[in-house]
């Protein structure tokens, strides 16, 4: 998704916990930062792992069909210029 490509399984959670390692080693300033310039909230992963967590973040997919796939839209050109 996105240029996202390392996830671990969802097992039918409404939630995807994406690997960041490529673009960050701070889950807590990407996630500030996607917020701040493209308005998409999303979870750091140090608030599931204290030890990897910041490899990792965490998006949740329990929006409407349409806020979604905005919020994928905004995502895909960002990591164009932060990837």
């Amino acid at each position: 998704m996105a240029g996202l490509s390392r996830f671990a399984p969802a097992e039918g959670a409404f939630y995807l916990y994406v690997d960041v390692s490529d673009l960050t080693r701070d889950s807590l300033g990407f996630c500030q930062r996607m917020l701040d310039e493209i308005g998409v909230a999303t979870t750091p992963g140090r608030d599931f792992d204290p030890i990897h967590g910041d490899d990792w973040l965490r998006m949740s997919f329990a929006g409407s069909v349409r806020d979604i796939a905005e919020a994928a839209g905004r995502l895909k050109e960002w990591l164009k210029r932060v990837g």
